[in-house]
């Protein structure tokens, strides 16, 4: 039987993000930091390098002179956009197959939290939200969780499916009843052991239920919550638990959001996240096998 000390203490074999990642989030902080310091960091690896190189010269960015360094990508892209890159292709390895209990297929939890990602973001631009330069990060790792249980650790998901079905309770409900413990609180503790900010793994544990959480990551919360519910409604990546999800409609007023707003932020991210998810996947994980999902 497996349980929240045993899931809690087969988070140490997930591995962890990069020290590319880390550093590289570290300097976004450092106003004084140069490009050439950026730059030298990535070069330390030169899969990585190689792959910032061919993303940056992809259709998605167009541009018209050939990226050749690292330095000139950051130059024209930015670092945040850089950044971006390198946790996408860092975490790719993760989430790009298929997640045990969740009836994910291939790409389908990458595809969902790329596209979350892509939400968070504008959210914050449209709601003009201070304080949340961390959305994507959060987006992008908001369901981790499903990772650690559907792969790092042996759970039954019998029970789980059983309850939902059954007494129609939301799967983490159910996760919470059958493991003491639900993928979402599970994502949240995952990031804390990467030393990722407060915030960001408090945000993405409440992001499920965020009218429960304390009021420092309530609004961070908010913003993730409402990023899931449009990207499932636009189905963008899909799984078993999505079907079984409720909204917090105090979350959607909180943030001041309402139908007319989210249909705008809709339009918006939809090019961004066809265009850079077709950029992505052919520079992060080998090809073979892969199966398109819908979106």
């Amino acid at each position: 039987m497996t349980d929240r000390k045993i899931i809690l203490k087969n988070i140490k074999d997930v591995p962890s993000l990069p020290s590319v990642v880390i550093r590289i989030r570290q300097y976004l902080n450092d106003p004084n930091v140069s490009f050439d310091t950026l730059s030298k960091v990535i070069e330390h690896d030169p899969g990585l390098t190689a792959n910032i190189l061919q993303l940056a010269n992809s259709a998605y960015f167009g541009w018209a002179r050939r990226i050749k360094s690292v330095k000139e990508a950051i130059t024209r892209l930015g670092t945040n956009r850089i950044f971006q890159m390198v946790l996408c292709m860092s975490v790719a390895p993760l989430v790009r197959k298929p997640i045990k209990g969740y009836d994910m297929e291939p790409d389908a939890l990458w595809e969902h939290s790329f596209g979350v990602a892509v939400l968070a973001e504008k959210l914050v631009q449209v709601l003009k939200l201070r304080g949340h330069e961390e959305a994507f990060t959060a987006g992008l790792l908001h369901d981790m969780g499903k990772v650690v249980l559907g792969t790092f650790v042996d759970v039954d998901d019998t029970p789980i499916k059983e309850i939902v079905q059954r007494e129609g309770k939301t799967f983490n409900e159910a996760e919470r009843q059958v493991l003491g413990i639900d993928h979402a609180e599970t994502a949240g503790e995952l990031l804390r052991s990467w030393n990722l900010p407060d915030e960001v793994a408090g945000a993405v544990q409440w992001h499920h239920e965020p009218s429960w959480a304390d009021a420092d990551y309530r609004e961070g919360a908010d913003l993730i919550h409402c990023a899931d519910v449009l990207a499932m409604r636009a189905e963008w990546g899909s799984g078993l638990d999505m079907d079984y999800y409720r909204v917090d409609e105090e979350a959607w007023r909180r943030l001041g959001l309402d139908a007319e707003m989210a249909d705008g932020v809709m339009r918006l991210a939809t090019p961004e996240f066809e265009e850079m998810r077709d950029a992505y996947l052919p520079h992060m994980v080998p090809q073979s096998g892969r199966k398109k999902v819908k979106s």
